[in-house]
């Protein structure tokens, strides 16, 4: 993008270059071929939609932040929350997405794109290592610092987020990355945390590995991959049913983050060396290894753009809940998770803005 200043550049000459403009020839700033005005102006608005997306999104989690602060969720809802979003809200949601968006025809093309986010997510997780091997990363977390590191949440605030900023036509893009970070976290990123487990308990039978893969959401995603496959088309009270069921997912996610963030406390957040390091690479390492992929391998703007927002989002909640169960540095996860979550209030807008 070229920035170039006309001084008292005559007429003729501005509408030879493109740049016709009734009237005065005064020096202007052109940012490429539009005016530096038109061109922050647009720039601004872009950031305040950024900005309006995410404070909406804000609100909905506040109302589980305030209603937790006043009680209102017990240890029998904080467990049934995240059931009934990966169990019943999810899976008929992103089935009816995929159908809806997609025919046979042109699934299979879309697919393939699968193959750029797994590729991101995996160079990611890859100079995770490196970093934290030159940075001296406390063996205790090492793991779980390069799964937070590489993996974001791509369905909780992922939906959220591209739904405020692009529209429903973002929606397939997003079930694209989520299907490659799914399928690597639960895979490659597990593995890295349980080797932060000490002794035999870090052994995982295979079988157990499958099942985490194969979740719900996944398999209600691969569930309408097949019914287009097969040119199979649901009858119309399924549809709605599937459809109804899905809008549940964006609300019941914001409030559930907003009780995690409750639960975790914000007043006893410390950021450490490590903590900073995770941070910066979830943040910053994420969205600038897709944007260099992107150079290579040029894709549809809107897809771009989702997958860079993808990529920029905050740490995967499953990191957390994963190291407190296997009684890792679950205190490095939760913290992880909160500063990520918060922070992104305001890098999505920043980021938005930039794309």
């Amino acid at each position: 993008m070229s920035v170039g200043f006309y001084d008292r550049a005559p007429l003729e000459d501005l509408e030879e270059d493109g740049l016709k403009r009734p009237g005065a020839s005064a020096g202007v700033f052109y940012v490429g071929r539009m005016p530096a005005r038109k061109f922050l102006t647009e720039r601004l608005m872009a950031f305040l939609h950024a900005m309006g997306g995410v404070f909406g999104l804000i609100l909905m989690g506040m109302v589980g932040y305030v209603l937790a602060g006043k009680g209102w969720f017990g240890p029998e809802t904080r467990i049934l929350l995240p059931r009934l979003i990966t169990y019943v809200a999810l899976p008929p949601y992103l089935m009816s997405t995929i159908m809806r968006g997609f025919h046979r025809d042109g699934l299979l093309e879309f697919m393939q794109g699968a193959l750029l986010p797994l590729v991101s997510v995996a160079l990611t997780f890859v100079l995770a290592i490196i970093i934290g091997k030159i940075a001296r990363v406390k063996r205790q977390h090492f793991g779980l610092f390069c799964a937070s590191v590489a993996n974001s949440n791509t369905i909780f605030v992922g939906i959220p987020v591209n739904l405020a900023l692009f529209g429903e036509e973002a929606v397939p893009y997003v079930l694209l990355y989520y299907f490659a970070s799914t399928v690597f976290f639960w895979t490659v990123g597990q593995y890295a945390i349980t080797r932060d487990i000490e002794g035999e308990a870090r052994l995982i039978p295979l079988r157990t590995r499958v099942m985490q893969i194969f979740s719900p959401p996944l398999l209600g995603f691969l569930t309408g991959v097949l019914l287009i496959l097969c040119n199979v088309e649901l009858p119309f009270f399924i549809q709605d049913a599937a459809r109804y069921l899905g809008n549940m997912t964006t609300p019941l996610a914001l409030i559930f983050i907003g009780i995690t963030m409750y639960d975790m406390g914000l007043r006893g957040v410390t950021i450490t060396r490590d903590m900073g390091l995770a941070l910066s690479g979830r943040i910053l390492l994420g969205p600038l290894v897709m944007y260099t992929l992107l150079t290579f391998f040029p894709v549809g703007g809107l897809m771009g753009k989702v997958f860079i927002m993808q990529s920029s989002l905050p740490v995967m909640t499953q990191a957390a809940i994963l190291s407190a169960y296997y009684h890792t540095d679950a205190e490095f996860g939760a913290q992880a998770v909160t500063m990520s979550t918060l922070l992104c209030i305001f890098t999505v807008p920043l980021y938005m803005t930039i794309l």
